[in-house]
Parts: structure tokens; sequence; C-alpha cells
């Protein structure tokens, strides 16, 4: 398996990024500088950012002398318990250049150092630095709120900000600190910003060959509102000098949600807030990561796969063939199992079988996970957990299998959650699933060897169940029967929706296996509890009938559990019960308020179900069908109702209000 940390190893094909990033940070006339690197969650920005340090660090005069570019690496999202982010990024920044200063810039570094702890200790000092803060920051936040404004406006704005921050600096003014320094006489300390940043630019700009200093700066995205400002306050305030980079990796959006929220007051009129402006200002250059395209998913996950499988050399080899296969765009799949066999010879058949599988499902999980790194990771991972779980056991699970059931769990829970009901009702291979990959494949193109008996020997890297699954499912495909009628128009509804249609073109086939062991080790959010598992057969198949997506399967569900015999109604509302309150937004919500229409003796249990959810798990898209279905004159439904109208949950409110008034409209007519 693999570590979700950072790499220097590229197999996201980011060198065009990396060059980019080089091409600015070594650029001199644009010093200083503040690049955002941007991407979602999980994209490869800390990646990113570990590769171009390590691409500086090679550029050096010779083999001997030290590279010319200082790196310092900083995550403020590991000092967010710390008294001072600032006072974190500062020190840290101060012990990287250290080293590199000369005998005669230790005093200076030492003073800079001092004046830094002193932010951290003394009150008054961090009061100025507040001020110098304000005076700074005011102006910029005001012109931020209304760009328009008329530029003497604005002066007298900074005059008043100016004005008042010389009165308050005055009351917490330390008095005059004079240092000693050998040979100089005295040197006046460093008390304020302005003066540190005058200082810190002496120091840099004095640094024997070193052409600048890096700062890289991670997990922005994931602080608090407070660390992300004073971060950047750091950077602008102290540390925004010649010879100095900052490369700042986060999600764009959070950010600027986090400015918003440390500055709620200098919201426009509009409701927008300032957080966009911000970091406009701040950042001069902006390099965006785009999501993996399919191919690119698909080169990535068998990168994956073949950095398991292969030795440090063989994987050296396909990872130069992948490269130069880059080169030419990244719009084509650069690594698979016939690049393998091109570059390898013999393919160790493990990494047949691996990428044989891995090419079925690529594509709809690079898509379904939005092209996104870390979570194609993760979602390998936990593939590989589960099927060593098993292999501990002495259960047999075939990967493909395995696979391609976890894509639909992950992608489109509600589908699988309904998958598993089947499973309940059919112990063995599931008859609806089997019907439905019938439904999926007469919609595609059909060739004559699709309909005839595959009597093929199995493919190169298939195990036998995988190759036997794929034989049996299409010589049985014209012999497939639904078990009642009304159970065929749900699975035609089912297997009618496009992404499902798509998984079940997937290879392999799975109509003919049996899942229940497969369940058991993919099932991680599955809705069953000890209601739903005591149920006898005939009523977990109807429990799973009444949750169907077609009205007239649920309608004809309902009316046979308001005809079952007192203890086997009781049985099946308490399991229909328990599925609601594990998964409110699910079908079990809409089948609970047809169940009470239809039988009103299951009411009140019902009511007291639905008090339970709280109002923010509430679907809105069938609240108002509560209105509509339950009887307005029940005291239990009243209550209810007025529940979920008096509640603060977004957007419920508004569907009660809505389609209570018209019920006493349609009533008053």
């Amino acid at each position: 398996m693999w570590a979700d940390n950072e790499t220097e190893v590229d197999l996201l094909g980011f060198d065009f990024l990396v060059d980019t990033l080089v091409v600015a940070l070594t650029e001199p006339r644009l010093l200083p500088l503040t690049v955002g690197l941007l991407g979602d969650w999980g994209s490869g920005k800390s990646s990113l950012m570990r590769i171009t340090r390590q691409e500086l660090l090679k550029i050096r005069d010779d083999e001997e002398s030290p590279s010319r570019y200082v790196c310092v690496q900083f995550s403020p999202w590991q000092y967010e318990d710390y008294d001072d982010v600032k006072v974190a990024l500062m020190t840290t920044v101060l012990d990287a250049i250290g080293p590199r200063a000369g005998s005669d810039q230790q005093e200076q570094v030492s003073r800079l150092r001092r004046f830094v702890q002193g932010l951290g200790r003394w009150g008054r000092r961090g009061g100025r630095v507040a001020v110098s803060a304000a005076q700074t920051a005011a102006p910029f936040a005001i012109q931020a709120m209304d760009p328009s404004m008329d530029p003497q406006v604005l002066d007298v704005t900074k005059a008043g900000v100016n004005a008042a921050a010389s009165e308050l600096n005055k009351l917490l003014e330390d008095p005059k600190a004079k240092e000693v320094a050998p040979g100089n006489g005295t040197a006046e300390a460093i008390t304020d910003a302005g003066r540190f940043r005058t200082e810190f630019a002496k120091v840099i700009r004095t640094l024997e060959d070193v052409d600048a200093v890096v700062v890289f700066i991670d997990d922005l995205d994931r602080c608090l509102s407070e660390t992300v400002v004073d971060t950047f306050e750091a950077i602008r305030l102290f540390l925004n000098t010649p010879k100095t980079a900052y490369v700042l990796a986060a999600n764009q959006a959070v950010v600027e949600s986090a400015i918003d929220s440390r500055y709620p007051q200098l919201r426009r009129p509009d409701g927008t807030g300032i957080g966009a402006d911000y970091l406009e200002k701040m950042l001069q250059l902006k390099v965006a990561i785009p999501p993996l395209s399919a191919p690119e998913a698909d080169t990535y996950v068998n990168l994956l796969l073949a950095e398991l499988r292969l030795d440090d050399e063989q994987f050296r080899k396909v990872l130069d063939e992948t490269r130069c296969r880059r080169e030419a765009g990244n719009l084509q799949v650069a690594f698979n199992v016939g690049v393998a066999g091109a570059v390898l010879g013999d393919v160790p058949p493990d990494l047949v079988r691996d990428l044989n599988w891995a090419a079925s499902i690529a594509e709809v999980l690079g898509g379904g996970l939005r092209g996104n790194p870390r979570q194609l990771k993760r979602f390998l991972n936990n593939l590989l957990l589960k099927h060593r779980s098993a292999q501990r056991r002495k259960i047999t699970l075939d990967l493909p299998v395995l696979a391609k059931l976890m894509v639909l769990e992950e992608q489109h829970f509600s589908d699988f959650q309904r998958l598993f009901d089947w499973q309940l009702t059919s112990p063995g291979s599931i008859p609806e699933l089997g019907a439905a990959e019938s439904i999926a494949r007469a919609g595609s193109t059909t060739t004559e060897s699709e309909t005839d008996e595959d009597t093929s020997p199995p493919k190169e890297g298939e195990t036998a169940e995988y190759s036997g699954a794929r034989r049996s499912s299409v010589s049985n495909r014209g012999r497939r029967a639904d078990k009642q009628p009304q159970v065929a128009e749900e699975v035609r509804a089912w297997a009618n929706k496009p992404h499902v249609r798509t998984w079940l073109r997937l290879e392999p086939p799975l109509g003919e296996v049996d899942l229940g062991p497969y369940f058991t080790y993919s099932r991680d959010k599955l809705a069953f509890g000890v209601a739903v598992t005591r149920l006898p057969p005939h009523l977990q198949e109807l429990l799973t009938r009444v949750q169907a997506d077609v009205a007239g399967v649920r309608r004809l569900a309902c009316d046979e559990i308001g005809k079952l015999p007192g203890d086997g109604r009781v049985q099946l509302v308490e399991a229909l019960v328990e599925v609601l309150t594990r998964r409110p937004g699910g079908p079990a919500f809409v089948a609970a308020l047809e169940l009470a229409e239809r039988a009103p003796d299951t009411l009140s249990v019902i009511c007291d179900a639905l008090m339970r959810i709280p109002p923010e798990a509430v679907p809105r898209g069938q609240a108002g069908n509560a209105v509509r279905r339950l009887p307005a004159d029940n005291p239990m439904v009243s209550a209810l109702l007025d529940r979920w109208q008096n509640s603060d949950a977004p957007g419920l409110k508004g569907v009660i209000s809505a389609a209570r008034e018209a019920q006493r409209r349609s009533g008053r007519r």
C-alpha cells in the first residue's frame, strides 16, 4: 500500500508546473514574490512544493558548495495552539538563514531574534505591532470594500487612522532601549515592524552566494481564520523584502472564506466579503493545479500499482518511459500493460492482473473522484486493505469484483445500498443484478459475440473466478427472469440510471457471482441493524420493495404491509424506522411517509421516529411531502411540522411554510 504523504517522485506528470514555479522563483526581477499554489484538497500541492524545493536545492555553483537558494518549510497548521503564528513563521525563517549568515551578520540576526522573542513576551510590543498592522490594513480593507472610493476620502481616512494609531503608540511606548554592539558603540534596539523589515532586508541582501530565500507555506487551508490572516500579515509586515519569495499552498475558496470570517464587518451590501480582493493584493502569481483528466488518472493508478509490484530498477525504467511519453502531452494514457511490456519485456503476472482490472474501472473512478490524486490513492489503499484482510481469514475475494463493488459504494451509495438490500433477500447470486446487467447491455451496441455463449479461454492476467463469471454471465443472459412483475419495473428503473448503466457495463459482470462475501468487506456505511437482520426473508424482500425508486412498487408494498398480521407488521415497521433513523436522507424517508398515509395505524410510530431526526438531516426535497401526506389535524403531525418550521435548518422553514400555506389555500377552495 502507499503512504498518504507528499513525495519527491512525480507520478502525476506535474513537471510543467514544477518548471513554472522554478522559473518564477529564480527570476530576480520578480522578487520579492508571493505565489499562490492553488488546488483542491488532495490535488498534490504538498508533493509539488516538495519537488520544486528539491529542484531549487540542486542549483549551486559546484558540487561542494551549498545551493544558491535557502529553502524554508513552514506549516501554520502545526502552530494553531502557539501563542503567535507570526512569531513561529519569523523564527523559522531566521533559523534557516542563520547558518548562511557571515560572522559580521550574526549580531544583526541576533537582534532580529530578540525582537521576535519580544513579540511573544511583551504585551506592549504586541500592542504596537497590532497598531502598526491596523495602520496598514485598515485603509486597504476599506478600499477593498469599496474600490471606487474617492482618493481624497481615502486620504482623510488614512490620516484619521494614523492619528489614532500615533496616540495609541504613545500609550504603549517602552522606554528607549539601547543595545551594545561590539566595536560599534551603541545600536538602537528594534522596536517596531518597519525597523525589523529594514534590518531583515539588510541581512538578506548581504547573504553571500544566496540568490533568494524561498519560504514554502503549506496547509494554510486547514487553519482557523485568525491563523490564515496572521500568516499573511507576517509576510506583508515583516518578511516581504528583496531576495525573498513565498509559496503558499491552499484551496483558494477556503482561504477566501477564512478571510471573510476574520473581517465580517467589512462585508459589502450584497453580502460578499473581501477575501477575493485580499488574495488578489497578496498573491502576485497564481499557479493552479488542474484535476487529473481520465487518461492522467489512469496513468497515475497504473504507476501506483507498478510501484507496488516492481523493484527499484524496473520502476525507474517505467518512470523514465512515462516521462518521455508525457512530453507529447497528457491527453493519452502514458503507462499501461502494453507500455510495461515494451519497457520490461517480461511483466510480473501480479502487475498484469492489477493493470487489467484497474483499466476497467480507472475512467469511472477518476471521474467520480474528480481526478483527485489523494482520493484515488486512498481508494486503492482501502481496496488492498480489504483484500488482504480477507486473505488472513482464508476468504477468496477476486480483486476485480471487489474493486467494481467499491466503485459503486464510493460514488453512488444509495444504489450500492439497493444492491445490498437485494442481496439480503437472495442468498447466492442476485437475480435483480443479472436482470439489470441484461438491460444495461441491451441498451448498448450488441455484437454477435456478446449474444452467444463466450467460450474463450481466460484473458491474460484474469483469475479463474473472474473468467468464469464473465463466461457464465454471458451464457445465461438470455434466460434471466425476474421473480415478480413488480420487481422488474424497479430493476428497470435502477438499471436505466445513467451512472448505474455505466457501472453495470464495467468488467467483470457480477450477475452470476455470489456477492455475499464481498459485502462482508465492502459495507462501510451500509444501514442494516438488528431489526433488519432478524426479519424473515419475505419481510426483508418487502422492506426492500417499500423503499423502491418506482412509486407504483412502493405503493403496492405499502398495501401489502397494511394487510400483514400484527406481529409481522410491527417487525417490518420497526425495521423501516431503524433504517430511517440511520439514513434520514435515503429512500426510507419517502417510504415512511407513504406507509403512514396508506396504513394509518403506523402513523404514531413513524411520527415518533421523524421527531428523533435532527431537522438539519431532513431531506429538503421531500419535506413538503410530509405536509401533503400526513393528516394535518393529528397532534403528533402538528408537533412534528412545527418543530421543522421553527428550526434553524437552512431552507427547511421555507419548505414547510410554503407547503402548509398551499394546503390551507387548497382547503379554503
